[in-house]
């Protein structure tokens, strides 16, 4: 079994002038290639419009993966704990040899979209023409499907953030990493207390646990 647990987080400012603010947590964690066959295909195949469908079954396949924890309204500086046992954010009978996270932090008074919802609102034509043109120009890396995953996850990011700016809402925190098996988890096991995200704004703890 492999468990990626958020054990808490802290938000530096919660983006309101005054008092507390509603936050909203999206977790998308995906596999390395191995969620990804798409991809292969992609770089194998010369025709625009089935790049286009390929992209569009993999920024679904990210999009899947949401998990959205419930928060409470949050003041500045504020720590978010997940009970005594962390707040599990993904679960795999195997321990996987690659991963990627994006833990994405909204100050927000409505309700999430489903996922449907968001996956149309991001694939529109001209969004899917960038990411096929940013996946295309890894071709030429060692390991174009790795690279593509974690820039699409990357590019995800921002176009979930062009939605929320759009309804009003605001970005407080946005943490993305990838993980390698051999290198970050060796043993089964990693604890990472007080990482700080690329905004500055929120700081992470959570643990790695396989066996």
């Amino acid at each position: 079994m492999f468990y990626l647990r958020l054990n808490k987080i802290r938000i530096h400012s919660n983006g309101a002038l005054l008092g507390r603010s509603e936050l909203q947590l999206m977790s998308f964690v995906t596999l390395g290639e191995e969620d990804f066959p798409m991809l292969d295909e992609f770089y194998r195949t010369s025709d625009a419009q089935l790049k286009k469908q390929l992209v569009a079954q993999a920024v679904t396949k990210v999009i899947s993966t949401r998990i959205i924890p419930q928060i409470q309204r949050v003041k500045d500086n504020q720590l978010i704990y997940f009970g005594d046992t962390g707040y599990n954010v993904f679960v795999n009978d195997t321990i996987p040899q690659d991963l990627n996270w994006m833990l994405l932090a909204i100050k927000s008074n409505q309700q999430m979209v489903d996922n449907a919802q968001l996956a149309s609102e991001i694939l529109t034509d001209k969004n899917l023409i960038k990411l096929v043109d940013a996946i295309a120009l890894l071709a030429s890396m060692t390991n174009p499907v790795t690279a593509a995953v974690s820039t699409l996850s990357t590019l995800i990011a921002q176009s979930v953030l062009k939605v929320c700016t759009q309804a009003r809402d605001n970005q407080l925190g946005l943490y993305i990493a990838s993980f390698v098996r051999q290198e970050h988890y060796p043993y089964g096991k990693r604890d990472a207390q007080d990482v700080p995200d690329t905004t500055g704004n929120m700081n992470v703890d959570y643990t790695i646990f396989g066996f």
